[in-house]
């Protein structure tokens, strides 16, 4: 996912800057250390990759444009991404990529409603994973459509919806991994270039050692640079774990869910947000 832009004039002055999520990487230093090394920079297009992050710098003669993303965005995803913010740039600015230019409010309005229109071209990867039938179905049918699933059929490969609409500008795509174990040979496929993970448990003590033990094991080494949370589904049960207690022995932020019930769809949209926009 796209987490900032930032545009820089021929002094290296930064004239625009927005953020779309969190991150935790000093972004000002390692531009600047682009800039230091700026002479000796051949491509026109640098990208570097620092932790959980990549980051896109393309230079110009009278301005540099900086874009953050996650580590699990493809180096050609970002770069498409770059030079194509760069023809909006100039759509809109023309010649005079300046701290003046960008003072013009109705062009820098306009510029950032296009901005956020390419953000929302590159769709947010979310995966659901777990054990079968602790719920990652009716969560992603949930958020997508609105409905609340009953019935139990596993999932063989994978179940996939898209939103455009939860929290612009993003656009998110939901993945679900079968979770019988007899398919879980599939997730090397279903996780790839997975932005954010969603464990997904029903609250029990057996379900809690699995996930533990071999479910998050397992997704960690398919997906090490992806986000992750978990989600205590099935509070309802009567011996059901609390969140505290799951967040404390996999050691990952949990939320506790009732995907069945009628307010659970503005509950996961609610925990979707958060996870999206403060979990850097």
């Amino acid at each position: 996912m796209i987490r900032a832009v930032a545009i820089y004039d021929a002094l290296d002055n930064q004239i625009f800057y927005t953020d779309f999520a969190q991150y935790a990487l000093n972004l000002s230093f390692i531009t600047n250390s682009l800039f230091e090394m700026k002479e000796l920079i051949s491509k026109q297009l640098e990208d570097i990759t620092i932790s959980r992050y990549r980051v896109s710098a393309l230079f110009e003669p009278d301005y540099t444009i900086v874009v953050l993303a996650d580590r699990t965005n493809r180096k050609e995803e970002l770069e498409e991404f770059t030079l194509n913010l760069n023809i909006l740039v100039k759509k809109i600015f023309g010649e005079d990529i300046s701290s003046e230019s960008f003072q013009d409010e109705e062009k820098v309005d306009k510029f950032s409603d296009e901005l956020e229109k390419l953000v929302g071209k590159i769709p947010v990867k979310i995966t659901f994973v777990g054990s079968g039938g602790v719920g990652k179905t009716t969560m992603v049918r949930l958020l997508a459509r609105g409905i609340i699933t009953s019935e139990y059929t596993p999932t063989i490969f994978a179940d996939v919806e898209h939103i455009d609409v939860l929290i612009p500008p993003f656009t998110i795509s939901l993945f679900t991994v079968a979770g019988q174990e007899r398919y879980r040979k599939t997730w090397d496929i279903v996780s790839e270039a997975t932005d954010i993970v969603v464990l997904v448990l029903d609250s029990t003590k057996s379900n809690l050692k699995e996930t533990r033990e071999v479910i998050y094991p397992k997704i960690r080494q398919l997906a090490p640079y992806a986000r992750y949370v978990a989600i205590a589904n099935k509070q309802d049960l009567p011996e059901a774990l609390p969140p505290a207690i799951i967040e404390e022995e996999i050691g990952l932020p949990t939320y506790g869910m009732i995907a069945i019930r009628e307010d659970a769809r503005e509950r996961l949209s609610t925990i979707i947000k958060q996870i999206l926009t403060t979990i850097p």
